[in-house]
């Protein structure tokens, strides 16, 4: 029979952040650097780690850019004017 001690030994899950933001991904990239540099992660598997972590920082980067252009699309005025024009007059040229 084991003891209660051993019982209770459950390998610990790694606690990762929130990787749906961009500080979160750069956070738990920190985290890596980190335990490489303790050498309680092995170089491979941190570098491994991290190329995954820039792959996620980078889609997450494009669906902000996506995010942003769609409210630029929004702002734009109907019709491709561009510059300011008072409505029912003609545009004015700079002196």
């Amino acid at each position: 029979m084991k003891s209660q001690r051993k019982q209770a030994r459950v390998p610990l899950r790694p606690r990762i952040g929130r990787l749906d933001t961009l500080a979160g991904i750069l956070a738990e990239m920190g985290c890596v650097y980190r335990e490489m540099r303790m050498g309680t992660t092995k170089l491979d598997v941190g570098t491994k780690l991290v190329y995954v972590l820039a792959t996620m920082r980078a889609t997450v980067e494009t669906m902000v850019l996506e995010r942003i252009e769609a409210r630029l699309a929004g702002l734009e005025p109907q019709g491709g004017h561009r510059g300011y024009q008072v409505p029912d007059q003609p545009p004015q040229r700079p002196n």
